[in-house]
């Protein structure tokens, strides 16, 4: 198990664009990402010449009597291996429900600053049967081509890349590494609760499999596999309307042929949800795109006569004579973050930023839409965007506004990126 995990690491890490010798790992305690620590571990001593530096990350959700103490124990497991190991605990006050939702998205929060903090990127022991349950929750939910792609090996995200290097395994492979080896690991007893919809699919995957359906995990993973190759076919498709319909602007927002995108959803609902979902994350800077049923909702007002502004995701949508326009809404928008020299931070979930001076963003004042270019088809809502951007006061008092630029992942390079004193790089999801 040493050697396939070792040569399937290798290759993932050198197929990175932009490569990175920094990783953070994600630690629980559990079964997986103990296992994850110690193949880690055996990597680091057989391929000391790649350089690679490993910063363990412990979240402690604070939502057990325990949890701080078995923080304690996994830091000292991960000390004890060698690595550079921190706790960091979630102080945000818990919610009545959802609480794994919650719960999951702190931690990816805290885990993934961390990663921008230290030009790192992240990595998370997601295994084969969470691929299988994951495949089948979205297929319940009636997920589109996208979602039922299932846990991607390696997603460059908000600036970082997340890799996941266990899918490969299936649970029980990893459960056998850590008895063989006499590894410590905690369970969490929430992974029993049916309360949560994950379990309850393990559980329901488990019955299916015993009574009628024996290779229901196999046959799923070979369902997404096959939506693999079916966006592979697709995708060049995609690339091309994309460059022909759709404009992005470094500001933030988007404009779209309204009468190309009605011909393309009334050929194929999927793609066009597929598009204007995507839209529809970059300009509100959502971890994810707004729901099929929504987005699709969304299309077939606008196709509709007469069309009244509407909001989605944090967007306003609206129709100008032969174009869509996506814009920013004026809420949600954090600003005052203070900013150190030279380091990585992603702005309202848009923009990658990177300051060569430190100080603190605050609310734009510059105006991007002078008279000069009121040609400009955005100039109409250039209130709007405007005060969607940040600039930044130096701790000298100094404002300074920022470059602005669209980048996807194939421009991205950590050490080539820093055009000006001050630089917001808008992700364009639409090509990654």
């Amino acid at each position: 198990m040493i050697e396939l995990f070792s040569n399937n690491f290798k290759k993932q890490i050198y197929n990175l664009v932009p490569s990175s010798n920094n990783f953070v790992l994600g630690l629980s305690g559990g079964t997986d990402s103990m296992a994850l620590l110690h193949l880690l571990h055996c990597f680091l001593n057989s391929n000391s010449e790649l350089n690679i530096n490993i910063y363990v990350v412990i979240i402690d959700h604070n939502l057990r009597s325990s949890s701080t103490e078995e923080a304690r124990k996994v830091h000292a497991i991960s000390t004890s291996l060698g690595f550079k190991t921190i706790i960091k605990k979630i102080i945000e006050n818990k919610p009545k429900g959802n609480i794994q939702s919650w719960a999951r998205f702190h931690r990816r929060k805290l885990l993934h600053d961390t990663a921008v903090e230290y030009s790192a990127n992240l990595l998370l022991a997601h295994h084969y049967d969470d691929q299988v349950e994951t495949v089948f929750m979205r297929l319940t939910r009636g997920s589109g081509i996208d979602g039922l792609l299932g846990i991607k090996e390696s997603q460059w995200w908000n600036g970082i890349y997340i890799i996941r290097p266990l899918l490969i395994f299936k649970k029980e492979q990893l459960k056998r590494y850590i008895y063989n080896n006499n590894i410590t690991f905690f369970e969490d007893p929430s992974n029993a609760k049916l309360d949560y919809e994950r379990v309850r699919t393990r559980k329901i995957i488990t019955i299916m499999r015993d009574n009628f359906w024996n290779n229901i995990s196999e046959d799923l993973k070979k369902f997404s596999d096959l939506n693999k190759k079916l966006m592979g076919s697709i995708n060049p498709f995609l690339f091309k309307w994309v460059e022909e319909n759709v404009s992005i602007e470094n500001t933030g927002s988007i404009k779209i042929n309204y009468f190309n995108l009605k011909a393309l959803f009334y050929n194929s609902n999927l793609m066009g949800i597929k598009i204007l979902g995507t839209i529809l994350q970059i300009v509100g800077g959502k971890e994810y795109s707004p729901k099929k049923k929504k987005t699709s909702h969304l299309l077939l007002s606008i196709f509709k006569s007469p069309f009244k502004n509407q909001s989605l995701g944090n967007v306003t949508v609206y129709l100008e004579e032969r174009f869509i326009f996506f814009i920013r809404e004026q809420r949600n928008i954090s600003f005052h973050k203070e900013i150190k020299e030279n380091k990585y931070y992603v702005f309202d979930g848009r923009f990658l930023l990177i300051s060569n001076v430190a100080g603190k963003l605050i609310k734009n004042t510059r105006n991007y839409f002078n008279q000069e270019n009121s040609d400009n088809t955005f100039y109409k809502y250039r209130n709007q965007i405007n005060n969607s951007l940040p600039m930044i006061e130096t701790l000298e008092g100094k404002r300074i506004n920022p470059y602005l630029r669209v980048i996807d992942n194939n421009e991205f390079e950590r050490d080539n990126i820093k055009d000006g004193f001050f630089g917001l790089y808008l992700i364009n999801r639409l090509l990654l």
